[in-house]
């Protein structure tokens, strides 16, 4: 470990904290006693504080800050509390060392670049395979196994793996096929364009999943637009019309037998980063308010840019099901979508669910903190 240094500042009551030759970070002492991990103020099981934060003395400071021999941090706050830290982990919360359960950052892609080989499913026993399929995962928002069992339902089973499926109005799974009578044009032979899942619905799904069972068609291409190559590339192209886009808080809606679903947001949604980490395009399900002309004027323009752009083949992959092929796709980023087929030439069946972002995030972290995972933790 690189050298820590600390000095108490007198004018603050905090801490001046840093590691090697990086700028000194001043910490609040608040902030520093909130880590406190003794037996008296944290439950090491459970992760949680012994005592409400809101009954810390507000003027706390810090009194006494020293490097003990044994490498910890110990500190005598004004309230007479004392205890020990560990200088790595501070480090690693404020940036100035690698915190290793830090999720990999995500990665625009285009169709050019955008193009992964698919993943063996037994491989995914080994533990540093699924690490580091993981990590692509949280790269480039998308997975493609294959070998996975091929029993109706079985899909509950591997989605299982990666979080806890959600329930909704269509089911904890939803078989994609062509049906008679159709209720969504999904159950046809028809091409689908590139969108996103449930934009209607609160929350929205976060992770999904297609399954292969059967595939006796020639057409019927899975396609994949990433979201974060075309609002950057509209973004280029037209800054007003992505201004627009980020801005105007749209209605998406879903009417049908067993639900009425309603939900609202923008096209393209950043993060605290300026990352984009959202698209909600889903010209079908969706409402915008009745703005000015002008601002009206360049939300069409730019949502229609963006769809061209999801569909065009400069951003769009395409590979076929087959059966035992596994999807897994992040719903808050990519577009999704399909080529035409005929129906006539034989079954073409997937099946679908939902999971969250909560459960792909605490696996890898897990995984790069040495965890364990069993086969009950993955299956259960």
């Amino acid at each position: 470990m690189q050298s820590i240094t600390i000095a108490p500042d007198k004018v603050t009551g905090g801490l001046h904290f840093s590691v090697g030759d990086k700028p000194a970070i001043l910490l609040h002492p608040l902030w520093l006693r909130e880590r406190v991990t003794d037996d008296e103020s944290f439950d090491a099981r459970s992760g949680q504080r012994l005592y409400e934060t809101a009954k810390l003395d507000p003027d706390l400071q810090i009194k006494r800050a020293e490097i003990t021999p044994d490498g910890y941090m110990s500190l005598a706050f004004s309230d007479g509390h004392q205890s020990k830290l560990r200088p790595d982990s501070l480090a690693c919360e404020i940036g100035q060392s690698c915190n290793h359960e830090t999720l990999p950052a995500p990665k625009s892609w285009t169709a050019e670049t955008g193009r992964r080989a698919p993943i063996d499913w037994e491989t995914l026993d080994n533990p540093k395979v699924l690490k580091s399929m993981l990590r692509d995962f949280l790269k480039d928002g998308y997975c493609i196994m294959e070998n996975t069992p091929t029993e109706r339902d079985s899909l509950l089973r591997l989605a299982r793996r990666f979080g806890f499926v959600r329930d909704t109005h269509w089911g904890q799974l939803f078989n994609v096929e062509k049906k008679p009578a159709a209720s969504d044009i999904a159950y046809t032979d028809a091409a689908l364009g590139a969108h996103t899942d449930n934009p209607y619905r609160e929350p929205i799904p976060g992770l999904q999943y297609l399954h292969c069972l059967e595939n006796g068609v020639a057409g019927g291409l899975s396609t994949l637009a990433d979201g974060i190559a075309i609002a950057e590339q509209l973004r280029a192209e037209a800054p007003e019309q992505a201004d627009v886009l980020e801005q105007v808080s749209v209605r998406f809606r879903y009417e049908g037998e067993r639900a009425i679903l309603e939900n609202y947001g923008p096209i393209i949604e950043r993060d605290h980063a300026g990352i984009v980490r959202r698209m909600r395009l889903s010209s079908r399900l969706d409402f915008v308010p009745a703005l000015d002309v002008n601002t009206l004027d360049l939300f069409y323009k730019g949502r229609r840019r963006l769809d061209e752009l999801a569909n065009s083949d400069a951003y769009q992959i395409r590979f076929p099901f087959k059966k035992g092929t596994l999807l897994m796709m992040d719903n808050y980023r990519l577009l999704h979508g399909r080529t035409a087929f005929d129906g006539h030439e034989g079954r073409r069946h997937l099946q679908g669910c939902y999971t969250d972002h909560d459960g792909v995030s605490s696996l890898y972290r897990m995984l790069a903190r040495g965890s364990q995972i069993t086969r009950v933790q993955r299956d259960v």
